[in-house]
């Protein structure tokens, strides 16, 4: 016959073994990219890049963490070279004053950015063989959203959509950069 108190620890006993069988707490999981973003150019905005991603948001590996960091950071490059390279196409749409200087500054930022693509692949992987030289090309990639920028302000364009993007750039180079510099 079944007693209550057999019942009882029976449903117990299963309750503690599924507490000891679950996995840690997702504020625990998160403690990587809170450490990362610390040190990184722009916390909150570091947070929320890497929030984007349910993976990172849940790994404790920094060689897995460089990894999803990278491919935002190539998939954030290529929509801002679409951006660019809609703003060329519609270049008469976008300004009245001086159109030939925008397109030659809005060129000149395509052609950097398709250098940042070129560094935040590069790095991807070099990942698997070279850390330094990932953590380099992660470096040269910011580099190259600055020269854009650069060239926006030396000839007066004013996009600031365009420079935004450029920071975003520069803030995936910062925590790629914290994390390559972390990995053995």
């Amino acid at each position: 016959m079944d007693s209550p108190n057999l019942k009882f620890s029976t449903l117990l006993s299963i309750l503690f073994l599924l507490f000891l069988s679950s996995p840690p707490s997702t504020k625990a999981e998160s403690q990587l990219v809170d450490t990362i973003c610390q040190e990184t150019l722009n916390y909150t905005m570091c947070l929320e890049a890497l929030g984007s991603d349910p993976q990172a948001k849940t790994t404790t590996d920094l060689k897995v963490l460089a990894k999803i960091t990278l491919r935002l950071s190539i998939s954030n490059a290529k929509d801002s070279l679409r951006f660019i390279n809609k703003m060329i196409n519609n270049i008469n749409e976008i300004t009245d004053d001086q159109p030939i200087v925008a397109l030659a500054a809005l060129k000149q930022c395509a052609y950097w950015y398709e250098a940042v693509i070129g560094s935040f692949k590069s790095a991807l992987v070099e990942l698997k063989e070279d850390i330094m030289t990932a953590n380099y090309d992660i470096k040269v990639a910011a580099d190259d959203a600055d020269y854009c920028q650069n060239e926006l302000v030396s000839k007066k364009v004013d996009v600031p959509s365009l420079s935004e993007r450029n920071y975003q750039v520069k803030l995936y180079s910062s925590i790629g950069f914290v994390i390559t510099n972390k990995l053995p």
